[in-house]
């Protein structure tokens, strides 16, 4: 089968009352991804990655062990994960037995003889220099995506929309969510960071190790690991969620606009319902662009020379992120529009609320220019492959949302933004499917409007 055809699409809902994360029984593949069809297998469903993580920053090596639990989607003889080619492995186990691998570009391939609805275990070691690959985009603010290493040997990951996979075995596509367990060993005068729950922090000789755990599936684009002179600073948000700010030693006037996170938080679900994961927080890191991981945003230092405004707002834009994006998660990348519609349109509006901005100038922002960034890269909902995560995307996106507002009324218009991420929480969606359900919402037929807002060279009059 070709490498192309092998994308898992995640439409059903998570058997939570199970406790496993990933595709309800039955489930088939799908067509593989309509803009990056290289990554991620649709003949298997991840469950769980278990990452045991060992870093040497003198000589740059990251060794790793990957546990690895998936279930059959679909027949073959063999599935692949994604892992690039610096990653050399050392040895593999399947349900405990050893298994030869092969490597097919950034692919690793394993045989198996697969069954429909078998689950079976994987364990994978490999170690090698990571490093970034180019992201498909031509923003200034991209420094590649995956593995980064500072001149120090200091380091942060950057994943979306690709970018797991220059650090470990992962499916790496959005439509397979799973738990991950992520165990860092660096050197002692520093502290290795990831998003979930922390459950470990110890000394082990001239080593710190530290053990982090999401309880709820993630897609891999949505993990992060930063390992550096961290301070962990805690705080409480709304209803006694929990709060971590991670930032670099001595450099406490950064945590200043962190702290009206819960601010953002306690706003936020006014208007989308309970924040959907069991903590939140933000770690600053190098590099220039940010990023909405689960539980733990990504944040550059360089969003800090604009201001603790712009700090508190690009905080509020990744928030959102969390309901739009790590609750209900793109099934396809061309679908990319769906998150960042709804996180720009609440950040203008989260500005407008703090009168940083004025509602005018957010709706001449969205109007003005929309022709401008379709002529460059493309409409929001078939951007240019080459060009992820424009400005046609965010802003297009959200002035498709004010439109929106205006067609079907306020009423429905707040009723579905706030029932989309808790009727859909911890799946992966497409289009389709949002469409659908804003047709029930409002009562309208909204399919035409919505293909000529997404897809049409020019914007659409009404």
């Amino acid at each position: 089968m070709p490498r192309s055809s092998h994308r898992l699409a995640v439409a059903l809902a998570l058997t939570l009352a199970a406790g496993v994360a990933g595709t309800a029984p039955g489930a088939a593949a799908a067509e593989p991804d309509s803009y990056y069809p290289a990554k991620g297998d649709g003949r298997i469903d991840v469950r769980s990655y278990g990452l045991d993580l060992r870093w040497k920053p003198k000589d740059e090596v990251l060794a790793g062990t990957a546990t690895v639990r998936l279930r059959v989607v679909e027949a073959s003889d063999s599935f692949t994960l994604d892992l690039h080619k610096a990653m050399k492995v050392s040895g593999a186990t399947l349900d405990g037995v050893p298994v030869e691998t092969t490597r097919d570009g950034h692919d690793l391939v394993v045989p198996l003889l697969m069954l429909p609805g078998a689950t079976h275990d994987l364990v994978v070691r490999y170690s090698g220099r990571p490093r970034t690959v180019e992201a498909p985009t031509s923003r200034v603010d991209s420094t590649g995506l995956g593995w980064h290493t500072t001149a120090k040997g200091q380091v942060w990951t950057m994943q979306k929309p690709y970018g797991a996979f220059t650090w470990h075995p992962v499916n790496d596509h959005p439509s397979d969510k799973a738990r991950y367990s992520i165990r860092l060993d660096v050197p002692d005068e520093w502290v290795g960071v990831a998003s979930g729950t922390m459950l470990e922090r110890a000394r082990s000789g001239k080593r710190t190790v530290t053990r982090f755990e999401h309880k709820d599936p993630v897609a891999p684009y949505l993990t992060t690991v930063a390992i550096g002179p961290y301070k962990r600073v805690t705080a409480t948000g709304p209803h006694d969620l929990p709060l971590t700010f991670w930032i670099p030693k001595g450099r406490d006037e950064l945590l200043k606009p962190l702290k009206k996170t819960g601010e953002a938080i306690a706003w936020l679900e006014k208007r989308l319902g309970p924040y959907p994961f069991d903590r939140a927080g933000v770690v600053v890191t190098p590099g220039r662009s940010s990023v909405e991981t689960q539980t733990l945003i990504t944040l550059s230092r360089d969003e800090y020379r604009y201001g603790t405004h712009d700090v508190r707002e690009q905080v509020a834009h990744h928030l959102v992120h969390h309901w739009y994006g790590g609750a209900v998660s793109p099934n396809d990348w061309r679908d990319n529009w769906m998150g960042e519609s709804m996180a720009t349109y609440l950040q203008a509006q989260f500005a407008v609320s703090r009168d940083w901005d004025t509602r005018t100038y957010w709706d001449q922002e969205l109007e003005r220019n929309d022709q401008y960034w379709r002529d460059l890269f493309g409409p929001p909902g078939a951007y240019e492959r080459r060009e992820f995560g424009q400005r046609n995307v965010h802003y297009g996106g959200a002035l498709i949302l004010q439109r929106l507002r205006t067609k079907i009324g306020a009423t429905a218009f707040n009723e579905a933004m706030r029932r989309w991420p808790q009727e859909n929480l911890h799946t992966s969606r497409g289009r389709n499917t949002y469409v659908s359900f804003l047709e029930s919402v409002s009562g309208q037929v909204l399919g035409p409007w919505f293909n000529d807002w997404l897809n049409d060279a020019t914007t659409p009059s009404s």
